[in-house]
């Protein structure tokens, strides 16, 4: 009997048998599985959140008082941005700088002070001379300080206020660090480094005492000034607003002596004032407002010759001024006078007057014109005020009147009496009423 053989092929063999995953699997495999799956959709979920964000990583929100630059490729984007959100490619395609753009930033430099040890920040001068001693020298390696045109030396620390106000300037032409938060150190350097320089040049056209005391605003205002020319050289952006010195003092080994000198001195300028405004009360006093154009007048008048019609041009100016400007006592003293003048001399006219009137009167009957006049004389008397009058009984024959001291004389001997040296009280008279006159009846 033959028997035959059949080859199968693979195929065949695929064919007939079902696939492998179609084969239901246990219940520890199937967990496997279902674990697997999950763990990898958390993980396309992760990564795709993950992309987000890193597309999403260089958005920034600039503030009201900054300004922002993106530099793509390190190469910097000429357009500038104001307060809102900047949208760029992540870093490093692309890199925002956040600049406080007209933000007023300060930088403290000590370069030409003392250097302090820990136990000395903060203290000023007079108290570094009384701890280190006044013939301590200064050390070159670590103590600062500016000589000036008199060969002195002088310490100073300035406080220097500045601003950004071109920031793409400022980060063309001199920033240098890329750290975050670090744009501007950039600037604090180049200002410190400035502000060593020209210290030296300011210090140097000015005495010590002019740099530290009589001309402080001076050396202020031409560190400012010099500062910003340096700055504008450099096209910077920075502009420098204001220049402060938190520390002006001579060195330790003169400290004293130079405070001497400057109480001595601010005791010479209260009294100059003082005397100027004492002069300037009594000048009030004395003319008013009017004295400063009589002072003038005067001061014009003194190197003029006599006889100069100059001279006598300035005198009537002078002489209008006092009788028509000139206020306080003197003027009151010159309307006072003018008063008098004025009152005399009419005075003197009336008289003059009623005296050429009566001449006439008098060679034509002179008792009868003296006994109208001495009948008009005693009415006045007697209608007068400040006249007693006696009613005298017919029979009495005799009147005896007794009139007080004069007042003015009463003075003089009451001041003589003071006068003496020795005073006895037992020779004292009494002030009596003294006979003057006797009236017959």
């Amino acid at each position: 009997m033959a028997h035959t053989h059949h080859h199968e092929s693979a195929d065949d063999h695929a064919h007939r048998n079902p696939d492998v995953s179609e084969v239901p699997l246990d219940s520890a495999n199937q967990s496997l599985a279902d674990a697997l799956r999950s763990s990898f959709g958390i993980l396309k979920g992760i990564m795709l959140v993950i992309l987000v964000l890193y597309l999403l990583s260089n958005v920034k929100c600039i503030q009201q008082h900054q300004q922002a630059l993106v530099l793509h490729f390190g190469r910097l984007d000429p357009r500038t941005y104001d307060a809102g959100l900047v949208r760029a490619w992540p870093y490093p395609i692309d890199e925002i700088l956040l600049l406080p753009a007209w933000q007023s930033n300060e930088v403290k430099i000590d370069s030409h002070t003392i250097t302090r040890r820990a136990n000395e920040i903060g203290k000023g001068l007079a108290f570094l001379a009384s701890s280190r001693g006044m013939h301590r020298g200064l050390d070159p390696m670590h103590d600062g300080a500016l000589m000036t045109a008199d060969r002195g030396l002088v310490h100073i620390g300035w406080n220097v206020t500045y601003k950004i106000d071109a920031v793409e300037k400022y980060v063309a032409n001199i920033r240098m660090s890329r750290l975050p938060g670090k744009e501007i150190d950039a600037a604090a350097e180049l200002i410190r480094s400035l502000v060593e320089t020209v210290g030296i040049h300011v210090a140097s056209e000015m005495t010590a005492e002019e740099a530290i005391r009589t001309r402080q605003s001076d050396v202020r205002a031409e560190m400012k000034r010099r500062l910003n020319e340096r700055l504008a050289s450099l096209d910077s952006g920075i502009t420098v607003t204001l220049v402060e010195m938190y520390e002006n003092e001579a060195p330790l080994q003169i400290h004293q002596i130079f405070d001497q000198t400057l109480a001595a001195a601010q005791a010479k300028d209260m009294r100059i004032r003082n005397a100027q405004q004492q002069a300037t009360k009594r000048l009030n006093d004395a003319a008013g407002s009017a004295y400063h154009e009589l002072l003038r007048l005067l001061d014009d008048l003194d190197p003029l010759a006599a006889g100069d019609p100059e001279r006598a041009e300035l005198q009537a100016s002078i002489d209008r001024l006092l009788e028509e400007r000139v206020e306080g006592w003197a003027g009151g003293m010159i309307r006072s006078a003018g008063a008098f003048f004025a009152e005399k001399v009419g005075r003197i006219k009336s008289d003059k007057e009623l005296y050429d009137t009566l001449i006439p009167e008098f060679e034509r009957n002179p008792s009868l014109l003296i006994g109208r006049l001495w009948e008009q004389t005693r009415q006045k008397i007697f209608a007068s005020d400040g006249v007693s009058k006696i009613f005298v009984p017919f029979a009495l024959r005799e009147t005896r009147i007794r009139v007080p001291t004069d007042p003015e004389q009463k003075k003089m001997t009451e001041k003589a009496r003071l006068r003496e040296k020795e005073f006895d009280p037992t020779k004292m008279t009494p002030e009596v009423l003294h006979p003057v006159g006797v009236f017959k009846g």
